[in-house]
């Protein structure tokens, strides 16, 4: 990826410099090479990069710590809610509205922002009992056209309609289960992400009669779901969504790092409210220190498959020191880096890294300050590391926030759809 680090492993001629600041790409990423301006000079083995007629006090960069980053990292949230609410659900083919997206993950997610926040468990229950209302009223469209079926075909497709109605009976559980005042746990929440399986499964086998399908659609109760989109049934929404998504910020990865290429386009719109710091701002959390540590301590008493990567913006020494003590409560090794200077390594640095320190394992970085493209970084690569099942635990405690950043990266510049900073949480304490 895109490497911006004074100590990064480039070699000579693969580092442009500018202040002391490296940039390189690595293998990782597939993007293309960098272009550079014309009246970029080369000077031995070495290539200078002139960004342009921006006066040079323009680009000093400068450390944002306490009440101003948290000032800016809640105007930031501001600006990408309100870009949020008015983008997601124009298009037609709103991706919250193509099946359960929640997997395994994205429940453990859950979990732990039920756990840390009562709001989001309130949300989630009532959500969840306006969903049991829709699979109520389908249920009773399914039974209507069931009914019908049993007239038409109950001799010559005996055993294609004794399938059915198993399936509806699958279905009734499910709405039974829903509609039920049931424990959050794990377990439970996992039984929701079922419902694509039987959905499909039931509506796949009703396809077995000839205009049953088109029936489900004609017959559709109030409320309920089946209506034709084109000359399909349309796909059900995530049982995590009614009237918006349930999930807030404890959404699956996959969802807080998809930025649609719709029309509108989601981020399009992000771009042209924002700059690139501004988003990165945006995809931080502004929360008490007594927060920090009730996330940390959760995931220690939970375990390994509930760690998730950590990034805490603290430049009180007593508030690091128990941040680190409170790392060193949970399993396995875990070993305390100092970054004294600015924090930044490559994609390809953090898999080895990750990859070297082991899956059962914390590794801790203490550094004055980092920036929006390290993070950039920081998010792919532990991402990667998360999908090859590699991923131990990560905490990165910064004093400051370094802007405005020497370039975007790339992700941000080529507009990609998926932006990475979903899998990291990252935390700026606010005062109490």
């Amino acid at each position: 990826m895109f490497c911006l680090a004074k100590h990064s492993p480039c070699g000579p001629s693969e580092r442009l410099t500018d202040n002391g600041v490296g940039l390189r790409f690595d293998k990782l990423t597939a993007l293309p090479a960098l272009s550079l301006p014309k009246g970029s000079n080369v000077e031995g083995e070495s290539l200078a990069y002139s960004p342009g007629p921006m006066p040079r006090a323009q680009r000093k960069a400068r450390a944002m710590v306490g009440h101003e980053l948290v000032e800016a990292v809640l105007a930031a949230n501001q600006k990408l809610d309100a870009v949020v609410e008015r983008v997601c659900g124009a298009c037609e083919y709103s991706c919250c509205h193509t099946g359960t997206m929640v997997g395994s993950h994205g429940v453990r997610r859950l979990y732990k922002g039920m756990r840390l926040d009562r709001e989001v468990a309130s949300r989630v229950r009532d959500g969840l009992d306006e969903r049991a209302k829709e699979l109520a009223a389908d249920l009773d469209t399914i039974e209507q056209v069931t009914g019908m079926l049993r007239t038409s075909y109950g001799q010559e497709m005996a055993e294609e309609l004794a399938e059915v109605e198993a399936l509806t009976d699958d279905w009734r559980k499910f709405t039974d289960f829903v509609a039920s005042q049931f424990e959050p746990s794990p377990e439970n929440l996992r039984r929701l992400i079922q419902f694509s399986a039987i959905r499909h499964n039931l509506l796949r086998q009703i396809r077995e009669f000839p205009g049953a399908e088109a029936a489900l659609a004609n017959l559709c109760a109030p409320g309920g779901s089946f209506h034709f989109r084109r000359r399909k049934l349309a796909p059900p929404r995530c049982m995590f969504h009614a009237q918006g998504c349930l999930l807030g910020r404890y959404k699956p990865v996959k969802c807080a790092n998809f930025f649609c290429s719709g029309d509108p386009n989601l981020l399009a719109e992000c771009q042209s409210e924002m700059d690139f710091d501004e988003f990165v701002l945006a995809n931080m959390y502004a929360e008490s220190f007594e927060f920090v540590k009730s996330a940390t301590a959760l995931e220690n008493e939970l375990g390994r498959e509930y760690w998730e990567p950590k990034i805490a913006f603290t430049s009180d020494p007593q508030q690091q020191a128990q941040l680190q003590e409170l790392v060193r409560q949970r399993d396995g090794k875990v070993e305390i880096r100092q970054e004294p200077g600015s924090f930044f390594l490559s994609t390809q640095e953090l898999l080895d890294l990750t990859w070297e320190h082991g899956r059962d394992n914390t590794l801790v970085f203490c550094a004055a300050s980092v920036g929006s493209p390290a993070l950039y970084e920081l998010a792919v690569a532990l991402q990667q590391g998360h999908n090859d099942e590699i991923l131990g635990g990560f905490v990165l405690i910064a004093e400051s926030f370094t802007t405005p950043s020497f370039m975007p990266h790339p992700m941000w510049s080529d507009r990609l759809m998926s932006q990475p900073l979903g899998s990291l949480d990252i935390y700026a304490v606010r005062e109490d």
